[in-house]
């Protein structure tokens, strides 16, 4: 059973990257709730990686969860601000846009901030700033916050955009990781706990030289159409936290568990709002 349960949600999760759910105008109660996941992940990484909150969900809320992502991460905004998903596992500067411009509701944020790390390979390393002149950085996406903030690092140490180095997109960070580690880019700026949920072999083979970029954990946020009910999406999140489920969930991810959105969140997002704003305004006509 546990299998067949897994195969649905595998199921549910890859139509997903295809399909675009019309947007409902409520959802009433005991009705399935659609959980939107960022594509930091490989699809098959995402599913295993939070499985078990899906399943803590449905039993906290009484109404089956469907797992959803997306191809890319335009395609994840397009279909956040669409309203294809009750919920979304989003990038913090998403996730503010999201609340600021499209009526969303934020729950909960995780509590460790998400670490931006420059990785290469073993064999290959950087060791410092000057190994990255003339060099490619593979990153999931240039609206990516975290391409946003190492953007800025970079330039304040002297190394400048598409005259110092490049950024090369990846389709996830376990894509990017994998790039760097097989010498198709000099580096990969990349998420700590794509790394950390990495097989050992990948692991083995990736040297991290440093942080690049700091800023708030992942936001999960509803579409106002739940109403008062994200309330209860709240008090679930929390329940999973708790449990031994959650937990482990929490240690393998490095994640942290739960907290609460903060002025000194909104006051970083706010700053990012402008370059957010124009990154995905250049990629959509792209």
């Amino acid at each position: 059973m546990r299998h067949l349960s897994l195969f649905v949600c595998a199921l549910s999760l890859a139509l997903g990257l295809i399909l675009q759910p019309a947007s409902a105008a409520g959802k009433p109660s005991g009705a399935p709730l659609t959980v939107g996941i960022v594509p930091y992940m490989s699809t098959g990484m995402l599913l295993r990686t939070h499985a078990p909150l899906a399943k803590s969900l449905e039993s906290s809320l009484q109404r089956p969860i469907n797992l959803r992502t997306a191809p890319d991460y335009q395609s994840f905004f397009q279909r956040l601000r669409a309203g294809d998903y009750d919920i979304a596992i989003t990038p913090p500067h998403y996730g503010w846009l999201a609340i600021r411009d499209h009526g969303f509701q934020p729950l909960l944020v995780h509590r460790d901030p998400i670490r931006g790390i420059l990785v290469s390979a073993t064999d290959q390393p950087v060791n410092n700033i000057a190994d990255l002149r003339g060099a490619s950085i593979a990153v999931t996406d240039r609206s990516a916050l975290m391409a946003i903030l190492g953007a800025q690092t970079l330039a304040d140490e002297g190394l400048v955009e598409n005259r110092d180095y490049q950024f090369v997109s990846a389709v996830s960070h376990s894509s990017a990781i994998h790039n760097a580690i097989t010498g198709k880019t000099r580096a990969a700026l990349v998420n700590a706990t794509s790394l950390v949920l990495s097989p050992p072999e990948i692991r083995q083979r990736t040297q991290v030289w440093r942080d690049l970029a700091v800023f708030p954990g992942q936001f999960y946020i509803a579409h106002a159409r739940l109403g008062e009910d994200y309330k209860a999406v709240i008090a679930a999140l929390q329940a999973f936290e708790r449990s031994p489920a959650g937990r482990e969930f929490f240690t393998s991810t490095a994640q942290g568990g739960f907290r609460a959105l903060t002025a000194d969140d909104r006051k970083t997002l706010e700053r990012a709002l402008p370059e957010t704003r124009r990154l995905l305004r250049e990629t959509a006509h792209q």
